[in-house]
């Protein structure tokens, strides 16, 4: 997909796109799997755009475990901490799950229109506010899955979630076992054993990436 079919430029004409992204300053870079986009310690000016492809941003603890913060994909931003002022350096990390291209934006740029700045700018303007809304609420659900005590309320409230995203009880995950792990902050191995009890128990049916929610 190209620039203009994306959320950020989102009622702007498709003949303004080009002229915003050199207001922007916009380039584009590419990555291979198992690259990183961004590192802890860098102190971003820019905010990403995934033109094609995937990341999690990640995060490591002072003993290396890593624990998924979010999953980037197609058309989402990264790099939204940019936006603060002053911008802290980072502690997360933005790691390629696949080939992945991504357009480069100046964040001051954006978020600082000069005076008799172009009614497309205003809009740009107005889209990544939302879009940065709604990471901060994705964000917000996360935490809700975290904070719960047991591994068991971790997974029944991911799972609603997604449930309730899907607007069905048949819904596939963005992640493998390890991944959920990493995401919901539990052990793998008390992972598998908390689903396998909730199949056992007529909660859940799943397979691999795919799941059912069921009523007892």
């Amino acid at each position: 997909m190209e620039p203009a079919e994306f959320s950020l430029f989102a009622g702007v004409e498709p003949g303004e796109v080009p002229r915003l992204l050199a207001r922007f300053d916009a380039h584009e870079e590419s990555f291979e799997k198992g690259e990183l986009l961004f590192r802890e310690g860098d102190v971003p000016h820019e905010v990403g755009l995934v033109l094609s492809g995937a990341l999690h941003v990640m995060q490591d603890d002072f003993w290396g475990n890593a624990s998924i913060v979010s999953e980037v994909g197609e058309g989402d931003l990264f790099g939204a901490s940019s936006a603060c002022d002053p911008v802290p350096a980072l502690d997360t990390h933005g790691l390629a799950l696949v080939p992945t291209r991504a357009l480069y934006l100046d964040t001051g740029r954006i978020l600082n229109p000069p005076p008799g700045a172009p009614a497309c700018h205003v809009r740009a303007l107005a889209n990544f506010a939302r879009m940065l809304a709604g990471k901060y609420a994705v964000l917000n659900r996360k935490i809700t899955h975290t904070a719960k005590r047991t591994t068991r309320g971790k997974v029944l409230s991911y799972l609603s979630e997604q449930a309730a995203l899907a607007g069905s009880d048949l819904f596939a995950i963005p992640f493998n076992r390890q991944q959920l792990a990493d995401y919901l902050e539990v052990d793998r191995a008390a992972l598998s054993k908390v689903l396998a009890r909730m199949r056992d128990e007529g909660v859940i049916d799943f397979d691999r990436s795919t799941f059912r929610l069921l009523k007892p």
